[in-house]
């Protein structure tokens, strides 16, 4: 059984806070928007044990619950590489005196590196166990 966007995008969107999307006027903007969010994410996942192909529904393949938390924690990274790299976010704090725009980019850099340690933790864990079980090297030998 195949594995739906929704269940990426649900997980993604869990990481986010929901006032982030405010922006969006529809449903399919806002598909469009996680579905290039997700495709950035994908190519940081370096040695899924599936291929991430994608259709008009979602993954072609079903995910285990870990990948899928992998996948969302690199769109937070994704997300969080745009917001840091859009201005419209610091654009209305201009007139404020007290506001340090220097500060909260730091902040968001900061943000992301913390996010990325994050996933690519994940992702190691990922690679060292199977089922929840450590991978046998012992294998790598032969016999």
């Amino acid at each position: 059984m195949a594995t739906p966007y929704e269940a990426v995008y649900d997980a993604f969107l869990a990481k986010v806070q929901e006032d982030d999307w405010a922006w969006v006027d529809d449903s399919t903007q806002m598909d469009e928007d996680l579905l290039s969010i997700l495709n950035g994410a994908i190519a940081h996942f370096k040695f899924p044990r599936i291929v991430l192909t994608l259709d008009a529904t979602g993954f072609v393949n079903t995910l285990t619950n870990q990948e899928i938390q992998i996948l969302a924690n690199y769109m937070k990274v994704e997300w969080l590489d745009r917001t840091i790299l859009s201005w419209e976010n610091v654009k209305p704090y201009y007139a404020e005196a007290d506001f340090s725009q220097a500060n909260l980019l730091d902040k968001f850099i900061k943000l992301q590196e913390t996010t990325l340690k994050k996933a690519n933790n994940l992702q190691h864990g990922y690679y060292r166990s199977v089922n929840g079980r450590p991978y046998d090297f012992t294998q790598l030998a032969g016999s």
